[in-house]
Order: structure tokens, then sequence, then C-alpha cells
């Protein structure tokens, strides 16, 4: 029991890279907004904080005093070394510090830097500072005092100056916009990368049919794949339109494997449902009726969905009385059956979605009687009924029906509205036939791709999307 509580939290890492690639691009804009103002931001507050700092140098030859050594280049090149290795020690113990401050009557001291061109007596002495005047200014002063204090170190030294660069006119560190750009363009990619790596983790959906069994422990009687549609199709029909053949042969096994467990011809009543608006139960009904009345069944669809009702549009057909108008006591059983384009595949619609008090109306006696009377007509009665995690409908006639399927949509209600769903018809004490596994795109494991334009089953109309 350990073990499969183990297996049922840890983190698939397929499911984990699919759900990051989802994200990534349901949300691609966000990225390009990030860059963006990451970009600015820090471009801006590089420029705000740039600071243009001036360099004055000057290079000089090093001799010492001594006579007998002065013209000696090796004695030279080893006293301008040993003068170069010294200076940050005489820097730092602040004895050239406070001459030069105090010389020219200021509160700090530039940076200063000395080196040494390797094998030569050359030595090149450089000041920054944000005033090039000062820069400079300090420059001399250092040369000035420099020698007085190394005589301790290295002796009596002369500098002979080579070449200088006078007072600065241009800042060293000129602004550049191009890499606070890039770094700002790549904090933004990151903290992108973050947020879509967290909606990944937090994400508790169902992506394959072995996520679907772990949740609910029901067979999976069918995966449906996803469908390129355009903004004006209602719902896909095997009988009609562009030919998917994916799609046809999912339909048709989901008809086989529902056949089989009707077996007994007693049962004839099928209720299909979903935990939440939106995952595509009314195309599955549809379709397996359609399926049903091609292999010579007399079938008959009924539209529970009294709030949104959505067959009559899926098969194109309309007028006349509906479900509530029976219900009612307006119209007769045969003034409601409502015959389709395809031979033996009737249906009862569901109104124009503005009925009230729904839950009473499906829990009637009325309506009892209304599928008796039917299941001695057709052979195969299915009832699309709304979504059973968010509303009563589909629990109050579950006890009506002799299976139920659930349809579950890929990568969209949450595993915790699914098992409130299934719990709800269970307490009704429907058996379940098995789950569906909708609008299936392929996965990372399956080679990453989404075939999918616009899919089925959105727009529900309960306020409640995606």
């Amino acid at each position: 029991m350990k073990t499969e509580e183990k297996d049922e939290h840890k983190i698939d890492l397929t499911v984990l890279l699919d759900n990051f690639l989802r994200e990534a691009k349901r949300i691609w804009l966000l990225a390009l907004i990030l860059v963006l103002v990451c970009a600015l931001a820090l471009t801006a507050f590089g420029y705000m904080s740039y600071r243009p700092m001036y360099e004055a140098t000057a290079s000089f030859t090093v001799k010492v005093a001594n006579p007998l050594y002065s013209d000696v280049i090796s004695y030279n090149s080893a006293t301008a070394m040993q003068m170069a290795k010294t200076f940050p020690s005489i820097l730092t113990s602040g004895v050239l510090q406070k001459r030069v401050m105090d010389h020219l009557d200021i509160s700090y001291m530039p940076s200063v830097n000395i080196s040494v061109m390797e094998n030569t007596s050359i030595l090149t002495v450089s000041v920054r500072d944000g005033d090039p005047q000062r820069a400079y200014d300090v420059l001399n002063a250092v040369i000035t005092y420099y020698p007085e204090i190394a005589e301790f170190v290295v002796g009596f030294t002369r500098l002979v100056l080579l070449d200088e660069s006078g007072v600065p006119t241009h800042p060293y560190n000129s602004f550049s916009f191009k890499s606070p750009l890039i770094k700002g363009a790549l904090v933004g990619a990151v903290i992108w990368c973050v947020i879509v790596i967290i909606i990944a983790l937090s994400k508790n959906t169902v992506h394959t049919e072995e996520q679907l069994k772990r949740v609910l422990n029901t067979p999976c009687i069918g995966q449906i794949p996803a469908l390129k549609l355009t903004a004006k199709s209602v719902c896909p029909l095997i009988n009609k339109g562009k030919r998917h053949q994916g799609f046809n042969e999912a339909i048709r096994l989901l008809r086989m494997r529902v056949e089989k467990t009707f077996e007994d011809k007693h049962k004839k009543v099928l209720l299909i449902s979903s935990a939440i608006p939106g995952e595509g139960k009314t195309t599955v009904s549809v379709n397996l009726a359609i399926s049903m009345a091609q292999k010579g069944k007399h079938v008959l669809l009924i539209d529970c969905d009294l709030r949104n009702p959505s067959v009559a549009k899926a098969l194109h057909v309309g007028g006349g009385s509906d479900v509530t108008d029976y219900l009612s006591g307006k119209a007769s059983m045969r003034d409601i059956l409502i015959p389709t384009s395809v031979e033996q595949l009737y249906v009862i619609t569901g109104g124009n979605g503005a009925k009230t008090e729904t839950t009473e109306a499906l829990n009637s006696e009325m309506f009892e009687k209304l599928l008796q009377e039917c299941r001695g007509i057709y052979d195969f009665i299915i009832l699309d009924t709304p979504p059973c995690s968010m509303l009563a409908d589909a629990s109050e006639i579950a006890g009506l029906a002799d299976y139920g399927v659930m349809v579950v949509r890929q990568d969209f209600a949450s595993k915790d509205q699914i098992l409130d769903g299934v719990m709800r018809l269970g307490d009704c004490d429907l058996s379940l036939a098995g789950c569906v596994l909708n609008v299936m795109k392929k996965t990372v494991a399956d080679g990453y791709g989404y075939g999918y334009g616009y899919g089925y089953g959105y727009g529900y109309g309960y306020g409640s999307s995606k």
C-alpha cells in the first residue's frame, strides 16, 4: 500500500516535460514581455548608475642614481621590477597617499596602478578617477613623491619621462547598451522558465492512460485523438465532413467495447458525463450514437444537459418539442422524438437552455417513465448529462442508467475533480463501464507534437473554462 502511494506521488519526468512544453506554448507571450521588460529595466538601471571614469597615464624609464650602475640595463630593469612590486605596499601603508592628498588638498585617493614592461626598465603609472583633471593631478603627484618614498626600499632612483597622456578627454569605460540588454534578456528568460516550471509542477491533471487508471482504478475503454478543426466547427462527426481516420477508428473501438459491456439485452441505458465543462462528452455521446446506428442498432440519444443543451446543434436538428415539454406534460413522447440524417438514430433535445429547476425535472417520475417506454422501443439509449463534479443533475438520473462512461479530457480537469465526479456517480450505485481519454495529443514519450488546432469541447457555457 505504501509503495502504491509512493508511486502515485512521484514525479514522472516525461509528464513534467510534457507539462512544461504545453505551458511554454500557452504563455509564450509572457516570455516576450519578461525579456523586454527585464532587458529595458536593466539597461535603464545601468545607464542611470553609469559613472564615466577617466584614466591618466605616464611611462618612464628607471635609472639608479649610483653612477657605477646607472647605465647597467639589467640593474635598472631589476630596480623597476622592485619598484612595481613594492608599490602596493607603499600605497596601502598610507605614506604616499598622505603626501599626495596633502599636496593636492583632496579628501580621497583615486585608484593608482603601476606596471612594468617585462625585461625592461620602463615603468607605467596610471590613475583613474571620475574627474579627468584630478586624475592627471594625482598622476603628477605620484610621479613626484613615489621615488622619494621608494628610496628606503630600492635606493635613490631617477624617473625619466617617456610619454604621458595629459588630461584625459574621453572616459575609458564608455557605456555599452549591448551588455545590459543581453543580461536583462537572460534574466527575463530565466524568470519565465521558473514560472513555467512552477506551473508544470503544480498541475494535477491526467495525461496518460496509466495515470487515469491510477486515479480511478477503472479501465480506459477509449482514447479519442485531438483533431484540427476550424473555429466554426461545432464538433466532429464520423459520418460527415472531412474524414479523420484516427478519430473514426477510435470511435469504432469505443463502440465495440461498449457493446461488449452491454451483452445483457435487458441493459440498454448508458450515461455519459464528465467532471467539468469542456471535456467533449457531447462529442463522444453523439459519435458513439452515430456509430451504433450505423452498425444497425436502433439508437436514442437524449440531451439531459438542460442548462446547456448541445446535441441538437451538433447533429443539426431542431424544432418541435423537447424533453422539458414532455416532463411538464405539454408534449407526448411521439412529439419529442426527432429523427436525424443517420438512419435509426433519434434524438430528444434539451431545449434552448433557458430551463429552471432542472434537477427536479430529471428526477421526476415522468423522466423514469420516459426511459421505461424507450427501453421497449430502442436497442440502445444514451444520456448526455451535465458535468457531474459541478452539478447534481447527472447524479439524480444516474440510478436510471445501467452503466456510465466518464469522459476525461487530457490535461484539463484536475485529478480531484475527476475523482469527485466518479464518486458522485458511484454514490448512486451506477457501475462505470470505463473512462474515455479525450482530445489526446502526442506527448514527449510519443514524439512531441500538437496536431491540434482548435479542438472540441471548448466554450461550454457554465462560465467555467480552462
